[in-house]
């Protein structure tokens, strides 16, 4: 995304954003041409309800974390929420997922976490629609990913739909992408959106 000029914020959780995410990012962030986007890592723990975020967090590198602040934290944390420089670029255009749905316990926070990231950005303007978000997964456990796209629709509102295949194909074709068909085995991209009428 960012060799295509976007401006990518990449979240996890600690060990992975340690032991893989930053390693990546780095060693492709020395291949990107010079017009791309920035990208940026911040940790982001889908456990952890919306309303206990912090977007103006103490090290400006994590909206949720599985550690809470102390009293004391936060008491500084809402004193300099004014003067410190928003670490997110609100709204966000677009958001994009890759093999997120593979655990049922985590199917919940998961879809509560888009909602609200969602929600977030149609508060910084009313005019602001709600960014789409492309959830690309590996057909591994078919019942689990049935039943949270269900839940996507029936408890959060997002209209859910299908990237047909061929779409995919010829948009990684024009992109330079050359894989195999058995490489593309299991393997579906979903698109969610938040209706205007749906209550944030």
């Amino acid at each position: 995304m960012a060799s295509l000029g976007w401006d990518v914020l990449a979240t996890d959780i600690p060990n992975v954003i340690c032991t893989v995410l930053s390693q990546n990012i780095a060693q492709n962030a020395a291949i990107l041409p010079p017009d791309s986007g920035s990208i940026e890592i911040c940790e982001l723990d889908w456990t952890v309800p919306p309303e206990k975020w912090s977007w103006n967090n103490l090290n400006d590198k994590v909206v949720a974390s599985e550690l809470s602040l102390s009293a004391s934290d936060l008491k500084l944390s809402s004193l300099r929420s004014d003067l410190a420089i928003q670490p997110l670029d609100l709204p966000f255009d677009l958001i994009v997922t890759a093999d997120i749905i593979y655990s049922p316990e985590l199917a919940q926070p998961l879809l509560r976490t888009l909602f609200a990231l969602c929600g977030a950005s149609n508060r910084v303007s009313a005019h602001v629609r709600s960014p789409p978000i492309y959830l690309c997964i590996e057909r591994r456990d078919p019942t689990l990913i049935d039943r949270t796209l269900a839940e996507a629709r029936g408890v959060w509102g997002f209209t859910v739909v299908r990237i047909p295949h061929r779409k995919v194909a010829k948009a990684m074709e024009k992109g330079g992408v050359e894989w195999k068909l058995e490489d593309w085995e299991g393997v579906e991209i979903w698109k969610l959106t938040l209706p205007t009428d749906v209550k944030l």
